[in-house]
């Protein structure tokens, strides 16, 4: 059995039955250009294909064709010439041009620049899809004299997907990591051949590329132009098809369903395809991942069918690191997209100023301006309008007005946290075409701030992205599903783990006595303390002091903790090179910062006998800058 047979072929079929017309050229070097619809073996593109194709999607009112033979000729040239352009500055030039491109003029109407379709995103159907195998390429001066991938797919004859096969056998006991040293030879991004002065591939056939793909038939995954390849990633959904069908497919044949459907890889090229800048600085293509894609889809179609706002919320609960940002960033693209949908006001909701910075950057890929709301002024006139903007506010905007605490009640409370007023926040924007996007949902929908956010936005759609929902009966109706609705959408770290996009993350509780004593007599401390006090005024107070998070701050059972949290470090942490600790709070924080110096002593002592006095001043060194982050 061969490479063609077991995974070449089976690609072919599958993509034949999704409605790909395939153009099977054996497992031989083509010697005819012409059987792959071109002139000759230095052309990427398929110019007959792309002539047909764009001039059939491009009417006008009445039906009539425009586009003439020396427009389409300029389109072709605008596509096929990028001077002087990396391959990534290529490749982001074609994507735009994708999405709007421009003639000079529209020789029936008299339109001057009018825009042309390439692609018909709205009517997939209307466009021509190929899947071609053996794609010769020639590369005059390079090492080989051609490349030949395995398959290439051409929407309107622009190549969009370069599939490298591989089998494995006695001389290929790795197909996967085969297949991709063998895509980065068609790139020309080979490192060895690089550094031997030569050249092989043709980085032109990438110039308009969306996927990467490697299969072995039992494994398949994706990337893009930019990826390395631990950036493969596997697709595991059929959305909107029943996903119980995925039990009887292979990787490959999950792969193909689910991404190379037409309708869903326009929409993918459309929606979820973008470039970014990285913390390390290099720029990136980045596509979504599946979990990403499914979730915006399903939200899509809560608001498409949900007739009250609850019926369109609910909880998409995707694990740290799943990508959360880019799902809301591929969701706003999505709505833009829609033309049912593109009339929503969006507003992008965090709740630290790290994560305002971070989702900033990444809200640009949306396109478009982005209302950056500075205070609580700006909140009530920019989101109060119906404008189908794009929007981003720190939850703490939301707060009302409070009364400072003096120094005597603050001593007795234990905190300096403003004192509560009975007022509500009010309505800042009663219309249903609101979508709240809100980032770490699980951090402030229980607090006054998640209420206010609530009461200001009565009847918009709110979807909560959160990590860590609430979920234990400890939190009656404050669990996030019931806050905000249904869950959604899920991607646990389970789910991440088996993926191989995170590590596994190993759990060991641990318990401390945090009860209330003598809650008697502090009742009556409270009350003598507020007598002067409402009874709304009361309530507002006791559900800002008297809460959980008043007992995970406690000075006493922090120490506690601390002195046991030391040994555990020496123990434990330290010789495995982990190093982590989550607080409730900052004021908690402060006080475990606290409490791990009074524990020096024992952990200094333990330390420097285990593993030296140098490692010793390293771990309280950095524990003295800062290691610890509350959450």
């Amino acid at each position: 059995m061969s490479e063609y047979t077991e995974v070449e072929q089976p690609f072919l079929t599958q993509l034949a039955e999704l409605g790909w017309t395939v153009i099977d050229q054996g497992t031989g070097i083509p010697q005819d250009a012409s059987l792959s619809l071109r002139d000759n073996f230095r052309q990427w593109l398929l110019p007959s294909v792309f002539d047909s194709a764009v001039r059939a999607i491009n009417t006008g009112e009445d039906g009539q064709q425009w586009l003439t033979d020396r427009q389409l000729e300029d389109l072709r040239s605008q596509l096929l010439r990028q001077p002087n352009r990396t391959l990534l500055e290529a490749n982001e030039s074609i994507q735009a041009m994708l999405f709007k491109a421009q003639v000079d003029v529209n020789e029936i109407s008299g339109e001057s620049d009018p825009v042309v379709k390439l692609i018909d995103f709205h009517h997939p159907e209307n466009n021509q899809f190929h899947a071609i195998n053996q794609f010769r390429i020639d590369t005059p001066g390079c090492v080989k004299a051609f490349i030949i991938p395995d398959i290439v797919l051409f929407v309107n004859g622009i190549p969009l997907v370069v599939v490298e096969c591989k089998k494995g056998s006695e001389t290929c006991a790795n197909p996967m990591q085969e297949a991709f040293v063998q895509l980065q030879r068609y790139l020309r991004k080979r490192q060895a051949t690089e550094q031997a002065g030569l050249k092989k591939g043709d980085p032109r056939l990438f110039h308009s590329n969306l996927l990467l793909i490697r299969s072995c038939g039992i494994q398949a995954d994706y990337g893009t132009i930019t990826s390395s390849e631990e950036h493969f990633y596997a697709w595991k959904t059929l959305y909107p098809d029943d996903d119980t069908q995925l039990a009887d497919m292979n990787a490959q044949q999950q792969l193909i369903a689910g991404m190379l459907n037409p309708a869903h890889l326009l929409n993918i090229l459309r929606t979820s395809a973008v470039f970014m800048d990285t913390d390390s600085g290099p720029r990136i293509k980045v596509v979504c991942r599946y979990q990403q894609f499914r979730a915006a889809q399903k939200i899509l179609q809560r608001l498409r069918s949900g007739n009250t706002a609850m019926q369109r919320s609910g909880v998409v609960w995707h694990t740290q690191g799943s990508g959360k940002s880019l799902t809301m960033v591929f969701l706003a693209r999505m709505l833009r997209a829609s033309r049912e949908l593109n009339d929503y006001k969006i507003v992008l909701v965090n709740d630290r100023q790290d994560l305002e910075v971070q989702l900033g950057e990444t809200a640009t890929l949306i396109g478009g301006r982005v209302n950056v709301i500075q205070n609580r002024q700006e909140l009530r006139t920019f989101l109060a309008t119906d404008s189908s903007d794009i929007n981003m506010v720190m939850v703490h905007k939301f707060q009302e007005h409070k009364q400072t605490l003096s120094n005597a009640l603050a001593e007795a409370l234990g905190t300096y946290k403003a004192m509560p007023s009975g007022k509500t926040f009010g309505v800042v924007n009663d219309s249903d075409r609101i979508i709240l996007m809100i980032d770490e949902a699980h951090r402030t929908q229980i607090s006054d701030l998640g209420d206010n956010l609530l009461e200001a936005f009565p009847n918009a759609t709110r979807i909560a992205f959160t990590g860590t929902p609430l979920i234990t009966e400890r939190h009656g109706e404050r669990k996030t599903h019931k806050r905000f609705g249904e869950y959604i959408d899920t991607y646990k770290l389970m789910d991440a783990v088996n993926d191989g996009a995170t590590l596994q993350i190993l759990y060991e509780g641990k318990t401390a006595d945090s009860a209330l004593n003598e809650k008697h007599a502090f009742d009556e401390a409270f009350e003598d303390l507020f007598r002067e006090r409402s009874e709304e005024e009361l309530l507002a107070i006791k559900k800002k002091y008297g809460a959980t998070g008043d007992i995970l701050e406690a000075e006493q059972r922090i120490n506690a903790i601390a002195k046991d949290l030391v040994k555990y470090y020496v123990d434990n942490i330290l010789p495995n090179g982990f190093k982590a600790q989550v607080c409730h709070s900052k004021l908690a924080c402060v006080r475990y910062q606290a409490g791990i110096e009074r524990a020096d002593y024992f952990g200094a002592r333990s330390i420097r006998t285990r593993f030296g006095a140098d490692q010793a001043f390293a771990v309280f060194e950095n524990r003295r800058r800062g290691v610890i982050g509350w959450h």
